[in-house]
C-alpha cells in the first residue's frame, strides 16, 4: 500500500502525476497508469527557479488544505469499529474475497458510501489502522451473491488514506437502492498474519448520513467494547466535529454551576416553529475558554434527551425519551449523534446533571444542539430556555443554536466527510512538494559549498601562482642584474687587469734594477691570477650546476692564463665523467691548483710546464710538472704552502704527493676519489688561501 503511495507521490513531486490523487474525492476506479513520461530533469542552474515554483505550489496547497475541514482525530476509549479475524498472510490476490460485509438497504438511493479508517490506539501517535488494500463495493442479490460492481480496487493496491475517510460518490441517476456489499481481497499484513479493520461506515441518502447496519459479515474478531460489527454504525464519531477550517464568530456555552450535583437537573429546551418529523439530534461538546485541550470540557456525566410533542395549541405536552440514550457519555472531542427514527417533535429538552469540577468550580459546557431533518438544521436560531436552577449570571443560550462551535461553522455531514476526504490529495501533494524542496535545497546548498570551495581553491591557486611568478620574475631580474654586474666586472676589471699584466711585462723587460724587475714580475703575476679568479667567479655564478668536465676546463684555463710565459703541455681525458661538483669541493680544488700554479709561476722559473688530468678507476688524478729550478723537498720550507695544500687534499678525501730535485724541476700530484666530488667537505674554510 505504502509503496503505491510513494510512487504516486514521486509523480506529484515532478508535477506529472497529480491526477493519481484526484480519485480520493470519488475513487470509484483506480487511476489510469501514467504513460511512461518520466519526471523532468531539473538542471543545476534551474534549481533556484524550480525552488521558487515549488514554494508557490506549497503555499497554494497549504491554503487549499486550510480552507477545508480540519482533521480532528481523537483518542477513543471504546467503539473502535469492525475488525476482521486473523488468517495466514496470502501471497497472491485470490479469485474470491477473503472477507465480505453486507449493509442494509434503504428507502432512498445511496448517493455516497464512506469508509472511515480505524484508528491505531496502541500508542499516543495516532494513525490509521489496517485499511483494506484491495477491495470492491458491489450489490448483493437475493441469493447472497455479488451483483453489479460500483467500486473496483482489486487490480491495484488502494492508497493508504491514513486517518482520513474515503468518500465514494455515486451518480444520482445510477445510485444503488439494494444492499451494498464490501468484498475485501487483500488486507493488512503483520507478523505473518493478514486482517483488516474499519472505524465507521456511512451511507448517504437524501443529503443525510443515514443509519448503517451491518446485516452480515463472513467473519469478525469481536472484543467488546472495542471491536464489533455494530460499531460501524455507532453514533459516537472518531473524526471529531464537522467544523469548517475557517475561524469565525460565535462560541460555546460555558456556565459556572452552584454545585457539581443539583437536586433538580438543569434542563435546556429548544423550541421549533412547528411540529415536524425528527431525523437526527446532534450534540457538540464545548471547549475550554482558556484554550486548554480538555476533551469533553464541561460535559455532564448524567444526560437525558427528550422530544416534546404538542399537536395543537393548548394541548398538554408529552415527553418521550430519544433512542440510543446509552450514547450520551463524555464524547471527548467528538460529536454525539442520536437517531430520531422519523417520529414527531415540537421541542427538544436536554436534562443534565453531575457536572465536572475544574479547580474547585463545577462547570457545564455545550457547543451546539442540532435538530436535523434530511440534512437541514431545524434548530438554528430557534428560542432556547433553561430551567431547574437559578444561575447567578444569565448565560447567552443563543450560542447553542448559532450554527458554530468555538467560532467555526458547523458543516453538513456529507460536505464535512467530503472535505476530509478531499484533504488527502492535498496532503500528499504537500508531502511530495516538501520532499522535492528538501532535495533541491540540499542539492543547491551542496553545489554552493562545492562552488565556494572551488572558487576558494582557484583564488588560493591563483594567488600562489601570482606570487611564484612574481618571485620567479624577481629572481630572473636579480639574476639578469647580477649577470650584468659580473659582465661589467669581467669587461672592465678583467680588461684593466689584463692591461696591468701587459704593462707589467713590458716594465719587467725594460727594468734594469733586479729589485724593480722582481717587483714588476710579481705585479704581473698577481694581475694574471686576479684575472683568472675573476673569470672563474663570473663563470661559477652563471652556472646553475657545476660539473666535472667544465671544472677541469676552468683549471686548464687558469694554468694557461697564469703561466703564459712558459711552454705549456696539457693532457686531459676525452671523456670525463659528468659528475656534479659541490660548491665547497670546487673551492678546495681550485684553491689547491691555484697554490700549485702560483708556486710554479713565482719560484720555478720553468720553461716548460705539463698539466695532466686522468681518471683511473674511481680516482681523479691531477699532476702539475715543470722543468724549473726545483728545491730540496726534504728540507722544511713554508714559502711554498705545502702544508696548506696537503690539508686541502685531506679535506677533499684525497692525497697529495710532492717531488722536487734542485736544478731538475718539481712535480705535484693530487689523487681524489670520484665519489667525493658531490660531497661538502668538513671544515670547508679551515685552510687558508
Amino acid at each position: 500500500m505504502r509503496r503505491w503511495l510513494s510512487a504516486a507521490a514521486a509523480g506529484v513531486l515532478f508535477g506529472g502525476a497529480a491526477q493519481a490523487f484526484e480519485g480520493y474525492s470519488d475513487p470509484l476506479r483506480p487511476p489510469a497508469p501514467e504513460g511512461g513520461a518520466g519526471p523532468p530533469v531539473v538542471t543545476l542552474f534551474s534549481i533556484p527557479d524550480r525552488l521558487k515554483q515549488v514554494e508557490l505550489e506549497i503555499t497554494r496547497e497549504t491554503k487549499l488544505l486550510e480552507e477545508l475541514a480540519p482533521l480532528q482525530a481523537a483518542k477513543q476509549f471504546d467503539h473502535f469499529g469492525y475488525h476482521s479475524d486473523y488468517i495466514p498472510a496470502v501471497v497472491e490476490v485470490p479469485q474470491k474475497p477473503l472477507w465480505t460485509l453486507t449493509f442494509n438497504a434503504g428507502m432512498y438511493p445511496t448517493l455516497g458510501f464512506v469508509m472511515v479508517p480505524a484508528i491505531d490506539q496502541r500508542s499516543s501517535d495516532l494513525k490509521g489502522y489496517a485499511f483494506p488494500r484491495r477491495f470492491r463495493i458491489c450489490l448483493e442479490n437475493e441469493d447472497g451473491e455479488s451483483g453489479r460492481v460500483y467500486v473496483d480496487w482489486t487490480e491495484r493496491d488502494f492508497p493508504d488514506p491514513g486517518m482520513r475517510p474515503v468518500y465514494f460518490g455515486f451518480p444520482p441517476a445510477d445510485a444503488p437502492m439494494e444492499r451494498l456489499r464490501l468484498e475485501v481481497y487483500a488486507g493488512h499484513e503483520e507478523n505473518g498474519l493478514e486482517f483488516f479493520a474499519l472505524g465507521r461506515v456511512h451511507q448517504i441518502r437524501q443529503n443525510e448520513l443515514q443509519k448503517v447496519e451491518l446485516t452480515k459479515a463472513s467473519s469478525s474478531f469481536d472484543s467488546a467494547p472495542y471491536w464489533d460489527g455494530i460499531y460501524l454504525g455507532s453514533p459516537r464519531y472518531t473524526l471529531g466535529m464537522p467544523l469548517s477550517g475557517q475561524q469565525g464568530t460565535g462560541g460555546n456555552l460555558v456556565v459556572h454551576m452552584p454545585a457539581a450535583r443539583l437536586e433538580e437537573p438543569l434542563v435546556i429546551r429548544v423550541e421549533l416553529d412547528e411540529e415536524t418529523v425528527l431525523g437526527w439530534i446532534n450534540l457538540y461538546p464545548g471547549e475550554s475558554p482558556d484554550g486548554i485541550d480538555v476533551p469533553g470540557y464541561g460535559f455532564p456525566q448524567t444526560m437525558n434527551v427528550y422530544r416534546v410533542v404538542r399537536r395543537k395549541a393548548g394541548d398538554k405536552e408529552q415527553r418521550f425519551p430519544v433512542a440510543d440514550q446509552d450514547a450520551l457519555k463524555n464524547p471527548g472531542s467528538n460529536m454525539i449523534r442520536l437517531p430520531g427514527g422519523g417520529v414527531k417533535i415540537s421541542a427538544l429538552e436536554v436534562e443534565c446533571n453531575d457536572f465536572p469540577v475544574y479547580q474547585g468550580q463545577a462547570v457545564f459546557s455545550l457547543g451546539e444542539i442540532e435538530i436535523v431533518k434530511q440534512g437541514l438544521n431545524l434548530s438554528k436560531g430557534r428560542p432556547v430556555s433553561v430551567r431547574g436552577v437559578d444561575l447567578e449570571h444569565s448565560p447567552d443560550l443563543g450560542m447553542l443554536v448559532d450554527g458554530a462551535v468555538g467560532g467555526r461553522t458547523i458543516l453538513r455531514l456529507p460536505d464535512w466527510l467530503h472535505q476530509l476526504a478531499e484533504g488527502k490529495p492535498h496532503e500528499a501533494r504537500l508531502e511530495a512538494l516538501k520532499g522535492e524542496q528538501r532535495l533541491l535545497t540540499e542539492r543547491w546548498q551542496r553545489f554552493r559549498r562545492q562552488g565556494l570551495t572551488g572558487i576558494g581553491m582557484v583564488l588560493i591557486t591563483g594567488i600562489a601562482v601570482f606570487f611564484v611568478l612574481m618571485l620567479r620574475g624577481r629572481k630572473k631580474a636579480v639574476a639578469r642584474l647580477r649577470r650584468q654586474i659580473y659582465s661589467d666586472l669581467h669587461d672592465e676589471v678583467g680588461s684593466n687587469l689584463g692591461s696591468i699584466s701587459l704593462m707589467a711585462g713590458q716594465l719587467e723587460r725594460l727594468a734594469s734594477d733586479a729589485r724593480v724587475k722582481d717587483g714588476v714580475a710579481d705585479l704581473a703575476l698577481m694581475a694574471r691570477e686576479a684575472g683568472a679568479s675573476l673569470r672563474e667567479v663570473v663563470w661559477m655564478i652563471d652556472q646553475s650546476t657545476i660539473r666535472l668536465p667544465a671544472l677541469v676546463q676552468k683549471l686548464v684555463e687558469r694554468v694557461e692564463r697564469v703561466l703564459n710565459d712558459a711552454e705549456l703541455e696539457v693532457d686531459i681525458p676525452e671523456r670525463c665523467p659528468e659528475l656534479e661538483v659541490s660548491l665547497k669541493f670546487k673551492r678546495h680544488l681550485i684553491m689547491f691548483l691555484k697554490e700549485a700554479v702560483h708556486n710554479c709561476a713565482r719560484h720555478a722559473h720553468a720553461a716548460r710546464v705539463r698539466l695532466s688530468v686522468a681518471v683511473s678507476g674511481q680516482q681523479l688524478e691531477i699532476a702539475l710538472e715543470d722543468n724549473g729550478c726545483g728545491f730540496d723537498d726534504s728540507a722544511p720550507s713554508d714559502g711554498w704552502g705545502v702544508s696548506s695544500m696537503q690539508q686541502r687534499a685531506q679535506e677533499m678525501g684525497g692525497a697529495m704527493t710532492l717531488s722536487s730535485t734542485p736544478g731538475e724541476g718539481t712535480a705535484v700530484r693530487l689523487s681524489v676519489p670520484l665519489a667525493a666530488f658531490s660531497k661538502n667537505p668538513d671544515n670547508a674554510y679551515k685552510t687558508s688561501n
